[in-house]
């Protein structure tokens, strides 16, 4: 039996990597379609066609990103919905298909934004094959970081000797989370998502970080000192994924 519900374990594994991995892909040839599109349209503008100045504009940039967010993380990203929902409203306040008060026009945003993050917590999550899972509905709260700042900011501490990862979505906000009193077996993942927003991880000096964040008009930068890793124990590895429009992920050990 025990055998049994390990190759389960090792199997649902496989294929939650399989599945990452697939929808890696697809949003990076997704990316590589829309810069070709963005080009064409550029030459075509240049060559005297009219092009709506919707189509070559930040609003449709913040459509695009929010697209690209939703097919990385399968459809169930808030801040995909709500990168694309700000540029939506945008495009029809400027283009003129809708006419939006200015003075109405950001109580619109806000209550829509927070519509989507009720929709997230509620319709989209029970519908999530791995919200159920054994591993993750037991988990200590202090072995996950998780934070969602819309406009705000957050500072945390994290103590566990158990770490499992975490969650982080930040849309025109950001987040200090500080892991200098974390340990963990082999590696552990955090994906972030930053929209006109960043985050700042602290984390020991000897720890390994692999990248695998995309950024659209953002950065990533480690600013810890190295140092040379005990060639007796294998170095901790967090790997980090996700997104990162108009923003930066910041790593630092300046406990």
């Amino acid at each position: 039996m025990a055998n049994k519900e390990e190759f389960k374990t090792k199997t649902d594994v496989n294929v939650e990597k399989e599945d990452w991995q697939k929808h890696r892909r697809l949003s990076k040839i997704t990316i590589g379609i829309l810069v070709i599109a963005t080009g064409i349209l550029v030459l075509l503008r240049q060559t005297g066609i009219y092009i709506p100045h919707w189509l070559l504009s930040w609003r449709m940039l913040l459509v695009a990103a929010g697209f690209v967010i939703l097919i990385k993380h399968n459809f169930k990203n808030t801040a995909g919905y709500i990168m694309m929902f700000l540029g939506l409203v945008f495009i029809l306040k400027t283009s003129g298909f809708v006419w939006i008060n200015s003075d109405f026009l950001w109580p619109i945003v806000i209550i829509g934004v927070g519509i989507l993050i009720l929709a997230k917590n509620t319709i989209l999550d029970s519908k999530n094959k791995y919200s159920s899972n054994t591993s993750f509905k037991d988990l200590d709260a202090d072995d996950f970081v998780s934070a969602e700042t819309f406009f705000g900011g957050v500072t945390k501490k994290v103590v566990s000797k158990n770490f499992k990862g975490g969650s982080l979505t930040h849309v025109f906000g950001g987040s200090k989370i500080n892991l200098m009193r974390v340990d963990f077996k082999d590696k552990a993942v955090i994906d972030i998502t930053c929209v006109f927003g960043g985050s700042t991880l602290t984390l020991p000096a000897d720890w390994k970080v692999k990248s695998d964040v995309t950024t659209i008009f953002g950065g990533f930068e480690d600013k810890r000192a190295t140092v040379l890793a005990d060639t007796a124990e294998e170095p901790k590895v967090l790997i980090l994924k996700g997104i990162c429009v108009f923003g930066g992920i910041e790593i630092n050990n300046y406990d």
